[in-house]
């Protein structure tokens, strides 16, 4: 395979969309020092731009209290692809890089076939999950009230376990991606709104673990995946100064729907459209990626065969160290304290 593939689940308007546009805009920062560019196809840039553009226009909007906006405003069930190109700086040369964004009604229909026939061709799968809906109105079982119909763990559980092999999934790494996680953010880091002195991301750990209990209890069950796949949560503000306040039901469709203001408390410069952390689920990717070609030089495995696009005009000793600087950028556990929420579950390749 001469080509870099992410795959991404999620349920429809759950923040997808946004989160690329976000994540693009760190791209720069993120490889700065590396000697690598990524490089954003026309049409990419064009649908990221718009995607940016609508969040702009509908920022006045939280300022009014328990507001709901669908900040990702594509209703289709349709797959959408993200084109870019990594390059090595002052080089022509680069490997195609794509990112599916299929959603998660696809898991339970006609498109099974579709979804591994991507799957055999990514490394990397993305499960996006609503934070709102995974850790508000908590149950006994350690997750939301509302997580299963909105995130759908079950539908990816027996996707992942009925509809694939151990040789679809080895090799690749997943990561449980939470969004919009900007009030349990603000709750652990503002003394005067946590009386209890709670660590809310570290908490939203543990609701990652109960809500996905039944895919993260697969994926770890025998050797060949524990051996082989990287698994991470790696969470993300995806607007920043905008709230989750509560859930309220749609009287039109009967379903429960979260609603935003912008967080007063606040300093001025942060409130509004400030995303944060949106960078660590490409970070952990691309290092993921790289650092599986590099390792693995005469893998036979056709995800790692696009090294030699990398290196032509640069060296093995700079492509380790821009790899070496990228493992440096991520945001991780030390020990079991999840700084930010940021955990590494299953590290069998030494990320």
């Amino acid at each position: 395979m001469d080509s870099i593939n992410i795959l991404m689940l999620g349920g429809k308007r759950c923040g997808k969309t946004t989160v690329l546009a976000s994540m693009c805009n760190e791209v720069e920062k993120l490889l700065s020092g590396t000697g690598m560019n990524l490089s954003v196809g026309q049409q990419t840039k064009l649908d990221l731009e718009r995607a940016q553009m609508v969040i702009a226009q509908k920022l006045d909007v939280f300022k009014n209290p328990l507001t709901r906006v669908e900040v990702d405003d594509n209703p289709t069930s349709a797959m959408k692809s993200y084109s870019f190109q990594l390059r090595l700086q002052d080089s022509g040369k680069g490997i195609p890089f794509q990112i599916y964004d299929i959603p998660g009604e696809w898991l339970s229909d006609t498109h099974q076939e579709q979804i591994k026939s991507l799957i055999h061709q990514c490394q990397v799968i993305i499960i996006a999950i609503d934070t709102p809906y995974l850790f508000a109105k908590m149950t006994d079982e350690g997750y939301g009230k509302y997580h299963g119909e909105y995130n759908k763990p079950t539908q990816i559980a027996n996707f992942f376990k009925n509809s694939l092999t151990v040789n679809d999934i080895k090799d690749r790494m997943i990561l449980f991606v939470p969004i919009k996680c900007e009030r349990y953010y603000h709750l652990t880091h503002t003394p005067q709104l946590n009386a209890f002195n709670r660590d809310y991301m570290q908490e939203l750990v543990d609701a990652v673990s109960n809500g996905y209990r039944e895919l993260l209890q697969y994926l770890r069950s025998g050797r060949d995946l524990m051996n082989s796949c990287t698994i991470a949560i790696t969470p993300i503000l995806s607007a920043g100064g905008i709230d989750f306040v509560c859930f309220r039901n749609d009287p039109e469709t009967n379903k429960m729907v979260s609603l935003y203001q912008e967080a007063e408390f606040l300093p001025q410069y942060e409130r509004g459209y400030h995303p944060k952390f949106c960078e660590q689920p490409m970070a952990y990717s691309l290092t993921y990626i790289l650092k599986q070609a590099l390792s693995n030089l005469d893998n036979n495995s056709s995800l790692y065969q696009f090294k030699s696009n990398l290196q032509s005009g640069f060296s093995y000793a700079q492509l380790t160290q821009a790899t070496e600087c990228l493992r440096k950028r991520l945001k991780r556990n030390t020990g079991m304290y999840a700084e930010d929420g940021y955990y590494i579950i299953q590290n069998p390749k030494g990320i």
